[in-house]
């Protein structure tokens, strides 16, 4: 729908892309790209921001790009932009949305004759581009990233459900006679990405409730009774339930297939047949008869045999088994959560190696105390190695490491950690030389380039730089961004148990569009007995809560407190990190 987050976002670089093929100015470039990026992971739709006069509250946003989306929200388009996208041909701003073609390439594609996407499809698989005198190796790889953009779902991420979640959560609970709201399906399985937003309601008055479900704020359309569709183009459906049933209604629509197939499978041992409108007994004819009360989900779970998994879990991943066993894990909570420590700061940087953060080390530690953390990580990029000698990396690391030694003297009830988020080159080796690496308290590792390398090669890598006595963690470690780009293909096994063994750490990255590691490949990992910490990788202080997400992908893939380093206290932590 023209207005949503993801169309400004487009908007914005396409606009970065106009400026970029008539040369001018670098910042003004990168502003507009860090908007559309800002807007892109905004959990907020920006249209309902500048309704309510609060545009300024997107990080990154200046006044002169809120004053374009004010025009734009106002009349439906900005002169500006259209003066600045007609300088070029159309078809490049629909080119840049395909991985590895950046503004050149497009430009080089539309000369070469491409007219849309699809025909790009085409002059790849015919080989046209190529007997043109495009090169053979980019073509390939814009292949792949055409294989890539072919098959994004647009699923909403989690974050962003959430947080509209919440706001018809609120709502839905303030009904007529509603006792109970809750959501369904993934988003309340917490799936790192969602189509429509469920929910559920308990109440005696099911049409007054369905009543006022249409007059939710930012309707649309109301499609039938229990179907919404918000300005935004999200679809909204609402089950309003018994009192007396609702723990099976709320059961039935949030179990993963393969999960409540096997519970039916379970129930009609002990005579009983699930179905969303209760828990009947079945008599001897086969008849579903007498209705049991299910009023809550324990009640439901109780009736099996069982103890309740946690939503997260019922994927039929052997939850169901354990569930019947009573031998379910005790999965962290976010309360459980003690640090961070994956965070990007604005420290002074000439030629960064990536995106620098946007708040002060002061900032990002008060925003720390807030939230009740007992300890803190700085994890800066470093200088780019390609353009800072390695004396000058060094140097930049001392200056820094100064300044958080002044703050963390400073800083009572929250330890600052000094760390950084270094580059695994290609071969595996280091961005960072040891001389600087072995005055942190620790190190993150992580691939920022060649990602569509082969397994072997991304395996190597990894393995390489974890053989580092300096390298703590590895970041965001199967690369993926979701909707955007897979996760690499790579021994995972391998890499894990070279983990679990040498006390090396995989990062959960809380980040919106990463929720990396993978759910499947947290549950690998315990089995080899691999730590983790819990990070946000925020380059702002209000992306510091995203823990919640991070926390999500964790329970998802079975991991307990004792499971994540960052939960311990100070005293076990420090002995692990051996920090002072």
């Amino acid at each position: 729908m023209k207005g949503s987050n993801a169309d400004i976002a487009d908007l914005l670089h396409s606009v970065a892309t106009s400026i970029t093929l008539s040369k001018g100015n670098f910042f003004e470039i990168r502003a507009y790209n860090n908007a559309a990026d800002a807007i892109e992971h905004s959990t907020t739709e920006v249209r309902d921001l500048w309704q309510e006069g609060k545009l300024a509250e997107v990080p990154g946003l200046g006044k002169s790009i809120q004053a374009h989306l004010d025009e734009y929200f106002k009349t439906g388009g900005v002169k500006h932009f259209e003066t600045l996208l007609s300088k070029h041909p159309k078809v490049i701003y629909e080119l840049i949305k395909v991985p590895g073609i950046g503004p050149k390439t497009a430009l080089e594609l539309a000369d070469l004759g491409v007219k849309s996407f699809d025909d790009l499809g085409k002059k790849l698989d015919n080989g046209d581009l190529v007997k043109k005198g495009f090169s053979e190796k980019i073509a390939e790889k814009i292949k792949s990233g055409f294989l890539e953009h072919s098959n994004r779902d647009n699923r909403m991420l989690l974050p962003y459900a959430q947080a509209q979640a919440d706001k018809i959560l609120e709502y839905l609970k303030k009904g007529p006679g509603v006792k109970n709201a809750d959501p369904l399906g993934s988003l309340r399985r917490q799936v790192a990405t969602i189509g429509d937003l469920d929910f559920a309601a308990s109440s005696d008055e099911q049409e007054k409730v369905y009543e006022y479900f249409h007059k939710l704020p930012g309707v649309a359309t109301v499609k039938d009774k229990q179907t919404v569709v918000l300005a935004s183009g999200v679809h909204v459906d609402l089950l309003v339930g018994k009192p007396e049933s609702y723990g099976a209604l709320l059961q039935h629509f949030t179990g993963g297939k393969n999960h409540n197939i096997k519970l039916r499978t379970n129930a009609l041992k002990k005579g009983l047949s699930l179905n969303e409108e209760g828990v009947r007994k079945i008599n001897r004819k086969g008849e579903r008869v007498e209705l049991v009360p299910t009023k809550t989900e324990e009640d439901f779970y109780k009736l099996l045999g069982m103890d309740m998994p946690a939503p997260e879990m019922r994927e039929d991943a052997g939850e169901i088994e354990a569930a019947l066993e009573h031998k379910l894990p005790d999965l962290i909570e976010l309360k459980d959560m003690k640090g961070d420590l994956h965070l990007h700061s604005n420290f002074p940087i000439e030629h960064p190696s990536h995106g620098p953060g946007i708040d002060s080390i002061a900032d990002i530690v008060k925003k720390a105390q807030e939230l009740g953390y007992e300890y803190v990580g700085i994890s800066d990029h470093p200088p780019a190695h390609r353009t800072e000698t390695k004396e000058g990396i060094i140097e930049w690391i001392e200056k820094r490491t100064k300044v958080i030694q002044e703050i963390k003297a400073k800083t009572k009830s929250t330890r600052v950690l000094n760390a950084l988020e270094i580059d695994i080159l290609t071969d595996g080796t280091l961005s960072v030389p040891d001389e600087a690496l072995k005055t942190l308290d620790y190190c993150i590792a992580g691939i920022h380039s060649g990602h569509r390398s082969g397994s072997g090669d991304i395996t190597k890598r990894i393995l390489r730089a974890l053989e580092s006595p300096y390298v703590d963690i590895i970041s965001h470690p199967s690369g993926r961004l979701i909707n955007e780009r897979e996760s690499y293909e790579a021994d995972w096994e391998k890499i894990f148990e070279y983990a679990g063994k040498n006390k090396k750490i995989m990062e959960i990255n809380s980040f919106p569009n990463r929720l990396d590691l993978r759910d499947d490949l947290v549950r690998m990992a315990l089995k080899y007995r691999v730590k983790f910490v819990i990070d946000t990788d925020a380059h702002q202080v209000s992306e510091m809560g995203n823990m919640r997400y991070g926390v999500s992908v964790a329970r998802r893939g079975w991991a307990t407190k004792k499971d994540v380093l960052n939960t311990w206290e100070w005293k076990e932590f420090a002995e692990w990190f051996e920090v002072t």
